[in-house]
C-alpha cells in the first residue's frame, strides 16, 4: 500500500503539518470532554493535538506503518488516544466527533460512507470533512489510482444524514500551484 511506503516521512512535509494544525484548530471549540474517532488517521496529525481536551480517540486508518507511527506518537505524548488498522464500517463504537482530513477523495462511494459516518455518531453528533475543492486532477503527482474524486464543492456532501453547518477555507496547499482546503461542518440528523 502506497501509504505503507510514505508513513515515515509522513510527516516530513510541512504542509502536511500545518493543515494537520488547521483542521485540529478549527474543530478544537468542539472537542472538550467528546469521544473522537479520526476516520483516515494517518500519522495522527489532526487527532493527537486534542490530547488533554477530548475524552478519548480512536483513529482508524488502512495502513499498518500510519497506524503504527499514530501510535508512538500517542504514547510519548501519553495521550488518552490509540489507533488501529480496520475499516472504519467494522468500527462498533459511537462518538460525539468525527473529523476526516484529507479522506473524502479516497473514498469512492461518498453516499454510502456518509451513512456509515452517520450511524457512528451519537446524538447532535458533528462530522468534520477536510479536503481538498475542486482540483484539475494534478494534485497528486504520484498518480492517482487510489483517488476517486478531484476535490468537492461546497454542496458535495449535502445528504440525508446530515445538516451542512459551516463550510470555508481553512488552508492553502502550495505544490506546483496552490490548491485550496475547506472543512464542511456537519451535523448529525
Amino acid at each position: 500500500m502506497r501509504f505503507d511506503l510514505e508513513a515515515l516521512n509522513w510527516d516530513e512535509k510541512p504542509r502536511r503539518v500545518e493543515l494537520g494544525k488547521s483542521v485540529s484548530e478549527y474543530v478544537k471549540k468542539d472537542i472538550a470532554d467528546k469521544t473522537v474517532l479520526d476516520f483516515g488517521c494517518g500519522t495522527g496529525l489532526v487527532s493527537l493535538n486534542f490530547c488533554g481536551l477530548a475524552k478519548d480517540i480512536l483513529g482508524v486508518d488502512l495502513s499498518d506503518k500510519m497506524v503504527e507511527i499514530y501510535n508512538q506518537k500517542a504514547k510519548k505524548l501519553k495521550c488518552n488516544a490509540k489507533a488501529i488498522k480496520e475499516d472504519v464500517n467494522n468500527v462498533n463504537s459511537k462518538f460525539d466527533v468525527i473529523v476526516a482530513s484529507m479522506v473524502f477523495h479516497h473514498v469512492e462511494n461518498i453516499e454510502e460512507m456518509l451513512k456509515i459516518l452517520s450511524e457512528k455518531l451519537n446524538v447532535n453528533g458533528k462530522l468534520f470533512i477536510a479536503d481538498l475543492y475542486i482540483e484539475d486532477g494534478s494534485f497528486h503527482d504520484k498518480g492517482n489510482d487510489d483517488v476517486f474524486h478531484f476535490g468537492f464543492d461546497k454542496d458535495s456532501f449535502n445528504s440525508k444524514y446530515f445538516e451542512l453547518l459551516n463550510f470555508e477555507e481553512i488552508y492553502q496547499i502550495q505544490k506546483h500551484k496552490k490548491f485550496p482546503t475547506y472543512i464542511w461542518e456537519l451535523k448529525v440528523v
